[in-house]
């Protein structure tokens, strides 16, 4: 029998696990708390809350249960709740169960639910348990279940929504205020007529100024293209205190109780149970002790039409290690897990042996085939999607996400293949792998802080004042990949300083790695100090003689640094005669051994040197290193002595360069490989300040290389189309940062760049 055990989701460890509860960014990491009933895996026993952790979205660690049902309110079951983050404190509500022993309905009479508050300092350690809301609470039209709380704090005011289920049978939500997190007081109702008997898991949420509420509705009438599963889970608009055209969130097989957050830099993110309660259909991996997982981390936006995009996390575009550009008709083998994007219109099937995936006439569909035995009781589920415009599906070991029309449907199923997964389809997919660690861009060189001037367009005599700002262009390039949800770690060396400390911290926030950074008493850390012209432009004096950074040597470089490396970026300004230089030959043949892409920008500073000829001979003998040369228009005479570009390029891809990247300032920048080339002109924008901009080009092109899953060896065969994309987007991500002062603090987040763009498809 197959494991199935996923490897992106969040599953149990053993047991059941069923609604998400919690979600919450707190103390450095993302929290899921999640119901779970650890001695069975058909849900029996203790109701309690699981826990798991992660610094990043996509590596999760279990901690353990910690929640159980340990007082007289909750001796039934821990059941679902939320967190609040406020203060440093984290706030958990939560419904205590409780089922009085007798001759009861447990509907009007026998059941207790009590809202409880738990308030921490540990995300790990929940104890202290309040009750803030009884039964004799609730108003008196509503039956014993109400239930799942969700709480957040709106202009200083915290409010509250609880489902529920009146005395008659019909769902709605409570909404509630108050001054503080064990103070509610009744407020209205959410409800509409003839819309199911209760509605459970409410979620009152905000997206782009928009209002929402979700929720979890039992009791609707199943139709061909709408609530096809058991139970629903959807979302109504609010307008005008109005709940108006409910909506799905999915349309698969297996979704339910999802809910929402806010993560640290705004996004509104979701997460669900890949799961329903009394499903007609099973899961095999109960005979394996465990049930059920959670669904991928969903960010949501607004679509033209008003309702909600779905789409996995943009930190998943990290796990892409590998592509296969497949040729329609084809009948491929495809390892899980995979992430599969179709933009051709005309497609209209994706065969995954007994998983069948049409759109026809407007309808998508989901279909198992029984010969295969895949989906355990599945059949068919159907969505009215209008124009087919894209669509992207990702599977792990045991579940499918189908994401249609840039996340505007999407179906959610699980499914578990006894043998090997083929792929068939009638459209030019790309299928990419994905690996269990994000992999990471690793720079090497120089960080420094510079000082930046109070004005602009004066010369250093006449600057009155300077600002510190975390410099060097291999911490940029890493600031620019992090910020585009990348993983980047800086190798360097700093001085035992305050300036050394800065940077650390700077770095740090940054989302930049620095355990491997060396400290040392040696040297202090590296200083420049930047004048600026009135176009942006900048002249630089450097206290470096010798600075920190240019004593790290190579035996200091350990080869387990390399691992999970993505590409080795590199800089001129640290091949001085120096041991920093013997640290960068020591640094690319360990990230050449891990098959990582490697990135030479020479970035020329000429006071650094003693003379033009030894600058010239330190490039040259790195280039025939660089799988990916960036150079600019005053450069390229210089290294080659040669004017035209074109003949530079095959100068360099003669010594062994892959891509070259030729970019040319105000008038735009070309991507070249020796079989093809794209190109871009330049955006007219107003720079404030051209510090790092040639770094945010070089570190938002990696990224997207990263994205669409290149390795060094698909370098050569990268198309004219995705040498055109990639130019495009470093341009456009380049020309945002030039018109904020400043490096890293102008580069946008992957987030604001789309919205700045109004591009969801990056």
């Amino acid at each position: 029998m197959t494991d199935w055990k996923q490897k992106l989701h969040i599953e149990p460890p053993q047991g059941w696990l069923n609604d998400p509860n919690g979600l919450c960014f707190c103390s450095g990491k993302y929290h899921v708390y999640f119901q779970y009933a650890p001695d069975s895996a058909s849900g029996g026993g203790r109701k309690c809350w699981g826990h798991m952790e992660s610094p990043d979205l996509l590596t999760w660690e279990y901690t353990g249960i910690v929640m159980e049902p340990d007082i007289p309110e909750d001796r039934n079951g821990v059941y679902s709740g939320c967190a609040v983050v406020d203060k440093g404190k984290l706030h958990i509500f939560y419904t205590g169960n409780v089922k009085n022993p007798g001759n009861y309905d447990y509907i009007n009479e026998g059941r207790e639910a009590n809202q409880i508050h738990v308030v921490t300092d540990d995300p790990k350690a929940l104890s202290g348990k309040n009750i803030i809301l009884r039964n004799s609470d609730y108003p008196d039209y509503c039956s014993c279940h109400v239930r799942d709380p969700k709480v957040w704090i709106e202009d200083g005011v915290w409010k509250m929504v609880l489902g529920a289920r009146t005395r008659d049978s019909k769902g709605l939500v409570l909404y509630y205020e108050g001054d503080g997190p064990e103070n509610f007081k009744f407020v209205k109702t959410y409800q509409i007529p003839d819309f199911g008997y209760m509605w459970e898991c409410p979620d009152l949420f905000f997206v782009d100024g928009m209002s929402f509420l979700g929720l979890s509705p039992q009791g609707l009438e199943h139709e061909e293209f709408r609530n096809q599963n058991v139970y629903s889970s959807g979302y109504f608009r609010i307008n005008d205190e109005k709940l108006c055209d409910f909506e799905e969130f999915d349309y698969g097989f297996d979704f339910y109780a999802p809910q929402t957050f806010e993560a640290p830099d705004g996004r509104r993110l979701l997460i669900g149970w890949m799961g329903i309660g009394d499903i007609p259909y099973t899961n095999p991996t109960v005979e394996l002790g465990w049930q059920h997982c959670l669904t991928l981390p969903r960010q949501l936006t607004i679509s033209s039409d008003g309702g909600i995009f779905q789409n996995p996390i943009d930190e998943i575009l990290n796990l892409r290690s590998s592509r296969l550009v497949y040729a329609a008709g084809q009948k491929t083998e495809i390892d899980l897990p995979c992430d599969i994007v179709i933009k051709d219109t005309g497609f209209s099937r994706a065969c995954f042996g007994g998983l069948d995936v049409t759109v026809n006439d407007g309808i998508a569909q989901l279909k198992f085939d029984e010969n295969y035995g895949w989906g355990y009781g599945r059949d068919v589920r159907k969505v009215r999607i209008g124009d087919f415009k894209n669509i992207r599906i990702i599977l792990d070991t045991s579940s499918v996400e189908i994401y249609i029309n840039g996340g505007r449907y999407v179906l959610s199923s699980r499914f578990y293949p006894d043998k090997t997964v083929t792929f068939e389809c009638d459209s030019q997919a790309v299928i990419y792998a994905l690996g269990g660690k994000p992999m990471k861009l690793l720079a090497i060189g120089e960080a420094l802080i510079d000082f930046i001037p109070d004005k602009s367009g004066c010369a250093f005599d006449q600057v009155t004042a300077f600002a510190p700002k975390l410099g060097g262009a291999p911490a940029n390039v890493c600031g620019a990949f992090s910020r585009l949800t990348g993983k980047s770690a800086i190798l360097t060396k700093l001085g035992n300083d305050p300036f050394g400390d800065k940077i650390i911290k700077e770095l740090g926030e940054a989302g930049i790695d620095t355990s491997d950074v060396i400290r040392t008493d040696e040297a202090n850390t590296a200083l420049a100090f930047v004048s600026l012209g009135e176009d942006g432009n900048r002249t630089f004096s450097f206290y470096r003689n010798p600075s920190a950074d240019m004593l790290l040597k190579d035996t200091e470089l350990s080869e387990e640094v390399f691992e999970d490396i993505f590409a080795l970026h590199f800089c001129s300004v640290s091949l001085g005669d120096f041991p920093m230089k013997d640290a960068h030959r020591a640094a690319i043949n360990f990230a050449r051994a891990k098959g990582a892409i490697i990135s030479f920008d020479p970035n020329l500073r000429f006071a650094l040197w003693k003379s033009e000829d030894d600058l010239r001979a330190a490039v040259n003998e790195f280039i025939p290193k660089a799988d990916i040369l960036k150079i600019s228009d005053e450069e390229i005479g210089f290294i080659t002595g040669k004017n035209d570009i074109r003949d530079a390029a095959e100068e360099f891809f003669g010594q062994g360069v892959k891509l070259v990247v030729y970019t040319r300032g105000k008038d735009g920048a070309e991507l070249m490989t020796r079989k093809a080339s794209g190109q871009t002109e330049g955006i007219a924008v107003k720079a404030v300040d051209t510090t790092g901009a040639g770094d945010a080009y070089i570190g938002s092109l990696l990224w997207y290389l990263k994205s669409i899953g290149v390795t060094s060896a698909d370098l050569p065969e990268l198309t004219a189309d995705e040498l055109k994309e990639g130019a495009a987007f470093a341009n456009r991500y380049c020309a945002v940062t030039i018109t904020k002062p400043g490096a890293i603090p102008s580069y946008p987040t992957l987030q604001n760049f789309k919205k700045i763009y109004k591009q969801e498809d990056i």
